[in-house]
């Protein structure tokens, strides 16, 4: 199973755009989403393409989510 998690566009050239997502950035295919992205907006890619935009709130709650489950079954060393 995939989990795509959300991606700021922090800047746009032409039909792919840099997103960040946690510590790194990577450039993705906007064009299936046509022009309606802009820098600022939060995406959802599956490989090197962009599948569909979200709200910053939808992408806080998700990452705030995962956040929560990184640590989920591991015991702390002390």
């Amino acid at each position: 199973m995939c989990i795509s998690i959300p991606g700021k566009v922090i800047t746009i050239k032409g039909k792919i755009a840099k997103i960040k997502q946690g510590d790194h950035s990577h450039w993705v295919d906007i064009s299936p989403l046509g022009s309606k992205v802009k820098e600022g907006d939060y995406l959802i890619t599956y490989q090197q393409a962009a599948i569909n935009k979200i709200s910053a709130k939808e992408a806080e709650e998700v990452l705030k989510l995962m956040d929560g489950t990184s640590n989920a079954g591991v015991k702390s060393a002390n």
